[in-house]
């Protein structure tokens, strides 16, 4: 759960910055600069809203599950230990993957 909540947050994260240069680029890049230097109060005209897409949150997730596998694998390949099952989801997550791009 928590390796979930980090990938949402790292695209949202993704996103804000996104939409940061996005507004850089329409020349809006630092609204009332001299107030936040100085101490003044900053008002928002309205409040930020971050939107992430459905298809970002979905291809989070399917990394998020390919990394906890990979991970898995990878410690019992140390080991020694095959396991044919899990080799077979990585395949399937890698190429659900593949086909989201």
């Amino acid at each position: 759960m928590a390796k979930a909540l980090m990938a949402i947050s790292v695209a949202l994260a993704s996103a804000l910055a996104g939409a940061q240069t996005l507004e850089s680029l329409q020349g809006n890049s630092r609204p009332n600069q001299s107030l936040a230097f100085s101490g003044g109060a900053l008002a928002c005209s309205q409040p930020e809203v971050l939107r992430v897409p459905q298809g970002v949150i979905q291809r989070a997730k399917l990394k998020l599950q390919l990394l906890d596998l990979l991970q898995e694998s990878l410690l019992d390949d140390a080991k020694g230990i095959v396991n044919i099952a899990r080799e077979k989801e990585i395949r399937r997550l890698a190429d659900k993957l593949k086909d989201t791009d």
